[in-house]
């Protein structure tokens, strides 16, 4: 492989992986911790590449019975039974195993790292995460198709894969802060400031939107663009524009509105028992001072 085709491959991943470090507004992350994150999601491609290979073969196995060998052998599903094939393969064979190994290696770096601060945390650590899995698949297409298929990659899959990442770290982040706010509730608990039985915030949501937002918008994504039929390619390239608009403007709200997680625990549970936090001054008219805290609504609009 040139150097010149190698620089094509890996230019998309680097240059997105630039964009989103600037808009890192409040603290950024060290840069060693965001390479190992690239290392990791480029080392992903190791099991995903076993993995889906078995899946297919698996599913190959299950619908040959269901369809008939022409002459050269292939088998041919009638249209119902090859849709269904076809959305096995790309939503589950496909989806769901590279955005879960990128899940598991995000979660097993970032979860309890102390650098895991602030809101945009969550957002670029999987942004770092897919680029690194995104820029060594980049490598192999653009080594065995040249040029073209570069600049094709470079506006189509490899910031397809950065939505993706953009989707799960906005619910990465959303469940680390919940997290937070579930300790803090425990807390209060043991010290029998509320009560044992009080309902702890909701976190498991967010924990399975995590993966399930990103597998369904990349399952979409490669369902579409391998479909030969004019409605399909419609489908493709509306959903690419979309999310073009939709992800870069989350990645702006999340950097806009910035912040430590801390901040947004602590908003959170002041908005959940308002009681807890009321503070009378003595010899004054009755006057209520609330804690200092931050809304969540204008990042989760």
């Amino acid at each position: 492989m040139s150097i010149k085709l190698l620089v094509a491959a890996l230019l998309p991943a680097v240059a997105l992986c630039i964009y989103v470090f600037k808009k890192d507004r409040v603290e950024k992350e060290p840069i060693g911790l965001l390479l190992l994150l690239f290392g990791l999601g480029a080392l992903s491609c190791l099991p995903i590449y076993y993995v889906e290979r078995f899946f297919h073969w698996l599913l190959d196995v299950i619908f040959a019975p269901l369809g008939e060998a022409d002459a050269n052998g292939n088998v041919m599903l009638s249209s119902g039974v090859f849709y269904l094939y076809h959305f096995l393969k790309y939503f589950i064979g496909v989806a769901l195993v590279e955005e879960g190994f990128k899940f598991l290696f995000l979660v097993l770096a970032t979860k309890k790292n102390k650098n895991f601060n602030c809101l945009f945390d969550g957002m670029i650590y999987a942004i770092f995460v897919s680029l690194g899995f995104a820029a060594l698949e980049n490598i192999k297409y653009v080594a065995n198709y040249g040029f073209i298929v570069a600049i094709r990659r470079a506006v189509l899959s490899v910031p397809t894969h950065m939505f993706c990442a953009v989707l799960m770290g906005y619910y990465y982040s959303l469940w680390h802060i919940g997290d937070q706010v579930v300790r803090m509730e425990r807390d209060l608990k043991a010290r029998n400031i509320i009560r044992a039985k009080t309902p702890e915030v909701e976190v498991r949501g967010s924990i399975v939107l995590c993966l399930l937002i990103p597998t369904l918008a990349h399952g979409f994504y490669d369902f579409c663009c391998t479909l030969n039929s004019d409605l399909a390619n419609f489908a493709f390239y509306a959903f690419v524009i979309f999310l073009y608009i939709h992800c870069f403007k989350k990645i702006r709200q999340f950097s806009v509105t910035d912040g430590y997680t801390g901040d947004y625990a602590n908003g959170l549970l002041v908005r959940k028992y308002p009681e807890l936090f009321v503070v009378r001054q003595e010899n004054e008219p009755e006057q209520a001072e609330c804690a200092e805290s931050q809304s969540l609504d204008s990042a989760v609009d």
